[in-house]
């Protein structure tokens, strides 16, 4: 049996964090054998970071989300993905005349007598563990042209207080005010329908599902949507139509013996199907790497675990109390009439059935305390 690590919660951000150029080398070596003992197919996961760079080059931004349930590895191929996208950015020295010059993502290295000295990818730059909004502009405003961006969804809980609304709405700006510095955005956002319809309609290109994990192996694999160019259509996911047809698919197939096989199959045959592969595991690949970022992640997780303080954010403050108000008000209105019913109180309010069940489960995890400070059940 394959054992986990358990990674020390109270660990700090760690100082030797640099990746080499050796390494990253190790890693092109190692994910090269991976795909060899799978017939060296054409569409795995370099494929893809070459797409990336290929359309940044054309003066172009790419933004993709990545999506799956936890544990079926979104951290390990949105970090694995960038180095890749990296592999040759850096500093490179002529081995002749001693010359040094920094070079951005590409899909080749230099020729000969160049020497790749220093690898172009930095934890501390190219990933944001839910920063506040002004840090994550600034760390991408940083980056060089064709850089990655990753916002990982580790550090605290997504649906912190609207702040996942927030970085839509800054996303969208940065997309149409910083297009040109040509980069390329991966968000982990596992549930997609719950991204505002701006950003999951008109920003994200790409959305990768992680659908399948083996852990004893050290693979994963994952599915590629593209969005539907058609632009007279609402949405471009098609969501509800695939959802049908996932379904009909599927009837005979009780929910509890679906396997990957099942779901890869299925979605083979949704409209906005593009491709499928299978990706190495970091840990298992490049151990020291992987630690470093799970050092980063667990920093961050539990830097604000207990408490969030609030006091800096009022609109979220007021929205969540706003919340609380309602739901006492629906509950105070049930007890003064037993026989209002939850599609009673939708009409009196106006809400749409999936709103009001969010707006009750909402405001039973979250209170505010007398000091402004947020807890939970």
């Amino acid at each position: 049996m394959t054992q986990q690590k358990i990674y020390d919660t109270t660990s700090k951000i760690p100082i030797d964090d640099e990746i080499s150029v050796e390494e990253i080398e190790d890693i092109m070596n190692e994910i090269s054998k991976f795909y060899e003992e799978r017939g060296s197919p054409r569409i795995n996961i370099v494929w893809l970071a070459n797409l990336i760079l290929k359309r940044l080059m054309l003066d172009r931004d790419y933004y993709v989300n990545i999506e799956g349930i936890k544990g079926t590895g979104k951290s390990n191929f949105i970090l694995l993905l960038s180095l890749i996208q990296c592999r040759y950015s850096g500093l490179w020295k002529n081995k002749e005349t001693g010359k040094i010059v920094k070079v951005l993502p590409r899909i080749k290295p230099l020729p000969e007598p160049w020497e790749h000295i220093s690898f172009g990818f930095s934890f501390k730059n190219n990933m944001s563990f839910l920063d506040d909004s002004e840090d994550v502009k600034f760390k991408f405003n940083s980056l060089d042209r064709y850089q990655p961006y990753i916002i990982d969804e580790g550090s605290k809980n997504l649906h912190k207080y609207q702040w996942n609304n927030k970085l839509q709405f800054l996303l969208v700006r940065m997309s149409d005010t910083e297009r040109w510095q040509n980069k390329s955005v991966y968000v982990c956002f596992p549930n997609f329908k719950e991204l505002n319809s701006a950003f999951r309609n008109d920003r994200i290109f790409m959305r990768i599902y992680l659908y399948d994990r083996d852990i004893k192996k050290g693979f994963a694999s994952c599915i590629l949507s593209l969005r539907d160019m058609n632009r007279y259509i609402t949405d471009p996911w098609h969501t509800d139509e695939n959802a049908k047809m996932y379904e009909n698919i599927l009837k005979k197939v009780p929910i509890a013996l679906r396997n990957s096989s099942h779901i890869l199959n299925t979605e083979k045959k949704l409209k906005n199907f593009a491709a499928n592969f299978d990706v190495p595991s970091l840990e298992k690949i490049a151990p020291r790497i992987w630690d470093i970022y799970m050092k980063y992640k667990t920093y961050y997780a539990n830097k604000d675990a207990q408490v969030i303080d609030l006091s800096e954010d009022e609109d979220n403050v007021r929205i969540i109390k706003l919340k609380t108000s309602i739901r006492k008000m629906i509950e105070y209105m049930k007890m003064l009439n037993p026989n209002l019913s939850n599609k009673d109180m939708q009409k009196v309010g106006g809400f749409t059935s999936p709103a009001f069940i969010k707006l009750m489960h909402d405001t039973d995890k979250e209170t505010i305390n007398k000091d402004g400070k947020m807890g939970r059940y």
